[in-house]
């Protein structure tokens, strides 16, 4: 009788020592967090939440804090909270309480700008290419067109006058357009439109000066 007694009391004993673990076990399992990192840029900080931008999620991550969250440099220097905003890169330290994440520890990073030292490109510009020219001699000229005789062509080369185009001397002072006849020398400044030469620009040049021959003649009396 007494050895049953014995067993039963012990049986009890080891049930009440197993319930004991398993309750000691259950609790500690349930109050377990893990601290890990994150590193962001800052999308939203309130007296609530700390919204934070991560690479490796589509939106933002959200974190709780408390009172017990610290702030610092990344030297481990405490910051004022009021670092911590938007655009702002920071690396938190949190643990997972459940569903929630909770912030114990904000590292608040310096935000690197890049300025520019190199002055903003200026557009090249091309050089204005000087319009064509032809130097020769007039061989007719009306209001329409301008033919001219020059070195380098056998026959004449036809140019087109508009009411635009200009008649200058060398010095560029405007001349009738009656000083535009038969022999005299000029050059033509002209554009091509598709087969035609048009005259934008005639200088009219001053012609060779005739040298005058002056014939003397002597009158000589013979004494009689």
């Amino acid at each position: 009788m007494k050895t049953l007694i014995i067993k039963i009391s012990l049986a009890a004993v080891f049930a009440c020592m197993t319930a004991f673990t398993n309750l000691a076990f259950g609790q500690v399992e349930t109050t377990r967090t893990t601290s890990v990192t994150s590193t962001g840029t800052v999308s939203e900080f309130t007296p609530h939440v700390l919204a934070v931008k991560v690479d490796t999620s589509p939106s933002p991550v959200r974190y709780t804090f408390s009172k017990t969250t610290t702030y610092v440099d990344e030297m481990g220097r405490p910051v004022s909270v009021e670092t911590v905003k938007s655009g702002v890169p920071v690396e938190v330290y949190y643990e997972k309480n459940g569903d929630s994440l909770v912030a114990n520890k904000v590292v608040v990073k310096k935000t690197v700008t890049t300025t520019s030292t190199s002055e903003p490109a200026v557009p090249a510009v091309s050089p204005t290419t000087p319009p064509p020219t032809v130097d020769g001699i007039i061989a007719s000229a009306d209001s329409d067109e301008i033919s001219i005789r020059t070195p380098a062509s056998e026959g004449r080369t036809h140019y087109k006058a508009r009411e635009a185009t200009a008649y200058v001397d060398e010095n560029g002072n405007p001349v009738s357009r009656s000083s535009l006849r038969a022999g005299a020398p000029v050059t033509i400044f002209y554009e091509r439109d598709g087969d035609s030469l048009l005259a934008t620009r005639v200088v009219v040049k001053n012609s060779a000066p005739v040298e005058k021959t002056t014939i003397r003649t002597e009158e000589t009396t013979v004494p009689r």
